[in-house]
């Protein structure tokens, strides 16, 4: 008990020494990148970490969900017909990521079609690690998704700072802020009763979903509050930075330089084409390309979403987007995954 208590202390030390070492050192998203970074080398090199509770995770995550409601609010009353145009080619791109994926994950990472097709799905980690474990390779489709999600974070923060998107005067000073317009308790009993529904209804994703959901309709419907404050997104990133640095760093190690490249092309190709369509985008919808390019960008939607807010861009574009996205995945995802083996089974006879 004792030793797993100053594992716990020594991962989040760990974590908050590296987001004010990123912040010093003036990174994008430093509480993010810098918690990710140093939690992954330390795991690397054999220090006792350990995995936050899956429990702290949901938690960020129902917060996440509150925080983006009013932004898919102000998104959905703005957008009008645009919408339509990023939606649909949000499901193009990845349906075009998986087609390609597949064949690369079985030849480049010699992967069984089903954990390949798993590797090759954009989103949706949560309910495809549930898919993987009938796979019997959870920890590659794990390795693989962690590593999509750290080059999408990374890349999207220093585009972002190249394209000239401010950084923030006072880093510190605002990413500890606790004040704003929403009441503390109005905000607590969201994220308290988003999180009882997202538990009841177990859908997949639901954590982030169902409230960000709820958030929204109350957006449209009323004038109340609902944004939390700064402190609430540091802490998420923080906890998000630590999990994904672990994640990373406790790949398989045989193969983990076989993953780890192969996940870091496949991705780089897939958000080089997602940039393309971005373009064409901006030549549709009355967005900012940095919005357009995370709304189509491999990843899950607290993630993404979260490196929006994080940007001060149209977190509720993304998010909306996204979502749509993950809809169709956890809807198409088991359904191809059903046809793989169903294909494999007749192939075998």
């Amino acid at each position: 008990m004792l030793d797993s208590l100053k594992s716990y202390v020594l991962t989040v030390s760990l974590g908050i020494g590296g987001g004010l070492l990123a912040l010093l050192l003036h990174f994008p998203i430093p509480w993010m990148l810098g918690s990710l970074i140093v939690c992954a080398m330390a795991r690397w090199w054999g220090m006792p970490l350990v995995p936050l509770p899956l429990a702290l995770e949901r938690w960020m995550r129902v917060a996440i969900g509150v925080s983006l409601g009013p932004s898919v609010a102000a998104s959905i009353s703005s957008s009008g017909a645009d919408l339509p145009f990023a939606i649909v080619m949000a499901l193009v791109v990845s349906t075009v990521t998986v087609v390609i994926g597949m064949p690369w994950f079985v030849y480049r990472a010699r992967l069984p079609k089903p954990a390949a097709f798993l590797c090759a799905l954009p989103g949706g980690l949560s309910m495809l690690l549930a898919l993987a474990g009938d796979t019997g390779k959870r920890a590659e489709v794990l390795m693989v998704h962690a590593v999509r999600v750290v080059i999408v974070v990374v890349s999207i923060s220093l585009l972002a700072r190249f394209l000239g998107v401010p950084p923030e005067p006072q880093p510190l000073l605002a990413s500890l802020d606790w004040h704003n317009d929403t009441s503390p308790l109005v905000l607590a009993g969201l994220i308290v009763f988003g999180y009882w529904l997202a538990e009841r209804l177990k859908m997949a994703g639901g954590h982030v979903i169902i409230p960000m959901i709820m958030t929204t309709i109350l957006a449209l419907l009323t004038d109340v509050s609902m944004a939390p404050p700064s402190l609430v997104k540091t802490i998420a990133l923080l906890v998000f930075g630590m999990v994904i640095g672990y994640e990373v760093a406790n790949g398989p190690r045989g193969r983990y330089l076989q993953l780890f490249t192969t996940s870091s092309v496949f991705t780089l190709a897939v958000m080089a084409m997602a940039a393309v369509f971005a373009l064409l985008l901006v030549r549709l919808i009355d967005q900012h390309f940095l919005v357009l390019f995370l709304a189509l960008a491999p990843g899950g939607i607290a993630e993404v979403s979260l490196v929006a807010l994080a940007l001060g861009l149209d977190a509720g574009m993304v998010a909306l987007v996204h979502s749509c996205r993950f809809l169709y995945i956890i809807t198409a995802g088991p359904v191809g995954l059903k046809w793989l083996r169903r294909s494999i089974e007749r192939n075998a006879r």
